[in-house]
Order: C-alpha cells, then sequence, then structure tokens
C-alpha cells in the first residue's frame, strides 16, 4: 500500500458544516484514510505548514483539444471564434494535433490546481481524434469526463456524419477502454447545438447518452439567433430535461427558465471571462443561486481567456456583486451587503463541479473514503499572506503560480510548485503542431477569411 500523509495545512474540507480547521490528511493508494490531526504514520510525507489544503478544482466546461491555439482569439467576439476555431482549426486538426493539446491542456489545468476536467471534445472528425484526444489525457494523469462531442467537424469522416453514427462511437468507448465509471477517463456526449440541428437529432443523441448510462452536455441561451430558440422550453416539451444534462452558458435564461434547470436537477455552467470576452452577455453566476441552483464553472476556450479556473469564480463573483449594487445604487441605495460569497465560489468550483459530473460521491471535498484529489495553496507567500479568512485567500488572492501541490487519485501530480510531468517535450510537440495547423490553415483562407464567413446571428 502506497502512503501519503498531508501533514500540519489549514484544511478546508467543503463538506456541509466543516469549518477551516488545522488537520493532517492520510491518503491510501487513491482513497483518503483520515482528516484528522496529529496523525502518525508510516507515509511519504508532504509538509503543509503554511499552505490551505482543500479539494481539488473540478472545471465542468473546458475544450482542451484548443490549447494549441492559445490565445488565437483574445481579440474577437463569438463570431469570430466560430469562422476561426470552429470551422477553420478543427477542419485540418490530425489525431497527433489532438492528442497533444489534450495532453499540454489538461497538464495546464493541472498546473493551476484543477484535478477533474469536463472535456467537451467536439472536434472529433474520424473515431483517432477520439482515441488520440482520451491518450492525451490518460498522459496527463488528471481526471476528466471525455464528453465526445456530436457536432459536425468541417470534412469528418462519413461514418461520424449522423447521430447514430456518432452514437455507435460513443458505444465502442463505452464498451471498451472508456466502460468503467471508477476510472479516471470516464465517457460522456457533447451534444450538438440544438438550433442548428433541431430537436429530432437532439432527442436520438440524448436517448443513446441515456442508454449507454453516460452524462450528457450542452449549450444553451448564449447566441442572439436572428430567429431566437428557447432551447430549455424545447427540451421540457420534448420531455428531455433531467438530472443527467450539464447545461453550458444560459446568459439570457431568466429566472423562470434557470428554476426549470433547477427543479429538474440539472447544472449549469458558467463560463464568466469568456462570456465576457467574446460579447455573450451578463454570465448567469448570481441569477442560478438566486433560483436555486449551484453554479458552477468552467474555463471554456484558452484560445480567448486563461485556464485558470479561480480566475473564473473570481470574475463571477465580482461582476455579480457590481452587477447587484449597481441595481441598488440606480434606485438610490448604497449596497449593505456584497453577495454571492467568497465559501459559495468556492463550494462552486469543487463540492458542486462535483455534482454537476455526478460523481460528488467520489470528488470534491475530503472526507475518509473519498477518491485523493488534493491540492495545497501557499498562504505563505507575497501575495497570499497573512490569511484571516482561507476562503477568501483562495478566491481573491490566490493564482496557479501559488498552487502548490496537485494530488489526483493519490498520485502527486504537482509538488512545490513544479509539475512532475516533464513539460519540454510536450511544448517542444504543441510548438510544431502549432506549425502545421497554422500553416495549413492559411492555405484554407487563414484564420479569419476575408469576407468572413456569413452566420444566422
Amino acid at each position: 500500500m502506497k502512503r501519503v500523509l498531508v501533514k500540519g495545512g489549514t484544511v478546508l474540507t467543503m463538506e456541509p458544516g466543516d469549518r477551516p480547521r488545522l488537520a493532517d490528511v492520510l491518503i491510501e493508494d487513491d482513497v483518503i484514510a483520515a482528516v484528522e490531526p496529529g496523525i502518525q504514520a508510516d507515509a511519504d510525507v508532504i509538509d503543509a505548514t503554511g499552505t490551505i489544503v482543500l479539494p481539488g478544482l473540478v472545471d465542468t466546461h473546458r475544450h482542451v483539444w484548443q490549447a494549441g491555439l492559445r490565445g488565437l482569439t483574445g481579440d474577437s467576439v463569438l463570431k469570430d471564434y466560430f469562422r476561426s476555431i470552429r470551422f477553420q482549426a478543427s477542419a485540418v486538426y490530425r489525431p497527433e494535433d489532438i492528442r497533444v493539446g489534450n495532453l499540454a491542456g489538461m497538464l495546464e489545468a493541472i498546473d493551476a490546481g484543477v484535478t477533474t476536467v469536463l472535456d467537451f471534445c467536439h472536434a472529433v472528425s474520424t473515431a483517432e481524434h477520439a482515441d488520440a484526444a482520451i491518450e492525451g489525457s490518460l498522459e496527463s494523469g488528471i481526471r476528466t469526463q471525455f464528453a465526445l462531442g456530436f457536432s459536425d467537424v468541417p470534412g469528418q469522416d462519413a461514418s461520424l456524419a449522423s447521430a447514430e453514427g456518432r452514437l455507435a462511437l460513443a458505444a465502442r468507448l463505452r464498451e471498451g477502454r472508456l466502460a468503467s465509471d471508477d476510472a479516471l477517463v470516464t465517457l460522456g456526449i457533447a451534444l450538438s447545438d440544438l438550433p442548428e440541428v433541431g430537436i429530432d437529432r437532439i432527442r436520438t443523441e440524448l436517448t443513446g447518452a441515456r442508454r449507454l448510462g453516460v452524462r450528457s452536455t450542452t449549450n444553451g441561451l448564449a447566441i442572439l439567433f436572428h430567429e431566437p430558440v428557447d432551447d430549455l422550453a424545447v427540451f421540457d416539451e420534448a420531455g428531455l430535461l433531467g438530472p443527467d444534462l450539464v447545461w453550458v452558458h444560459l446568459n439570457y435564461a431568466t429566472a423562470e427558465q434557470l428554476r426549470m434547470v433547477a427543479d429538474s436537477g440539472g447544472s449549469v455552467a458558467t463560463c464568466t471571462e469568456a462570456e465576457m470576452a467574446m460579447g455573450m452577455g451578463r454570465p448567469a453566476t448570481e441569477r442560478v443561486l438566486a433560483a436555486g441552483g449551484h453554479c458552477t464553472f468552467g474555463c471554456d476556450v484558452t484560445t480567448s481567456v486563461s485556464g485558470n479556473l479561480l480566475q473564473q469564480a473570481r470574475t463571477a463573483m465580482q461582476v455579480g456583486r457590481l452587477l447587484a449594487a449597481d441595481e441598488g445604487m440606480a434606485a438610490g441605495r448604497a449596497p449593505e451587503s456584497v453577495p454571492p460569497s467568497c465559501e459559495t465560489m468556492l463550494k462552486a468550483a469543487t463540492i458542486w463541479g462535483a455534482e454537476a459530473l455526478g460523481q460528488s460521491a467520489r470528488i470534491g471535498s475530503l472526507r475518509a473514503g473519498k477518491q485523493a484529489d488534493v491540492i495545497l495553496v501557499r498562504a505563505d507567500a507575497v501575495n497570499t499572506a497573512p490569511v484571516h479568512d482561507p476562503y477568501a485567500t483562495v478566491i481573491t488572492q490566490a493564482h496557479p503560480g501559488n498552487i502548490d501541490t496537485v494530488i489526483i487519485a493519490g498520485r502527486v501530480r504537482k509538488r512545490a510548485g513544479a509539475l512532475t510531468a516533464g513539460w519540454g517535450p510536450v511544448r517542444e510537440a504543441l510548438e510544431k503542431s502549432k506549425e502545421y495547423v497554422a500553416a495549413t490553415v492559411e492555405k484554407n483562407g487563414g484564420f479569419f477569411p476575408d469576407p468572413p464567413l456569413y452566420l444566422p446571428w
């Protein structure tokens, strides 16, 4: 049995009712054995003095394959993101490009304290692309739900041009390498966009996913189409809402629509930075909370924004506070409070994210019997000391450079501020992929063709 003892940190278990306390965390193989003060054990000891110890962060929406396109759409609206990334770049991606993209993107997530990612993989143009994405994730050592994209990809193999063809690929993965729901990499489905394909195809995709016993995720109410589509109403009328759905964005959702999601047991992933950066409208975070739901966070696209999940939580909190204060001040009232709280935002980035993925019994908090996904945040750094409120230190002060240690399923993936994986060879492969993709896209008109492709929104 392999034992790791995280000793002497300020522990935030994120368990209901628990408060921060000095304690040790004993890990046996891939499981937490105990969380209590003064543990003595024959183990690999990680000195947690001067750190805040908490469960690994959970990202509920990220297109990990895009790591090789980082920063490409930093000054782009959503339309240009679609034109450059979804239509131009994905059309030329080879399996080796998606493999190194997933590997690099997952290492970026680990470095920032993220131990679980819902990987919305919508660049699958052949079965080999899906296998390559999974290989990259496996190599990184992260925990991930590989959400197989059902959206069409330019130049895709004919076998994947229908919902039935993609369900056949999903079934192969479910019966093979992603058969277990207890493995580090599990299977999910990333549904097509409803306005693009219509409810009949969505019904086929979602019922197929449920038949396979896997969870699904879908975008909704984030694009102002010339002929608006109420995704939630259409799903509801078709009897398709359910607790196995992670809704992404919902920027234009009303309070009633958000209550519909909460009542169905579904979850909402808000991607604050990307939504603001690309002109997608007001993030829904605080409105999800007001509707009785649990918000969660995703980094979405590192082509436009950072891969730092704490930044998503911080930005969501401050935007929510700004808008609430503006409403009060417009009525002549200065604010008396500034919800949502730092503790609420940390719940959203940990235990509520685990709930959204159907894994709260295994991850998202620190208690005996759960999977050992643990991170240590330096609380003695120049930007974090001294600590008055550890929740506030993590949410308002910390950045990826303060993530000292990352443990996933009992294995140390970052220690003393450095990844245990070798970054050099990955970076070199990522650079070669970038050069190939850029050169190939240039032959097809470039990332931003002129005139731009028409979009009906």
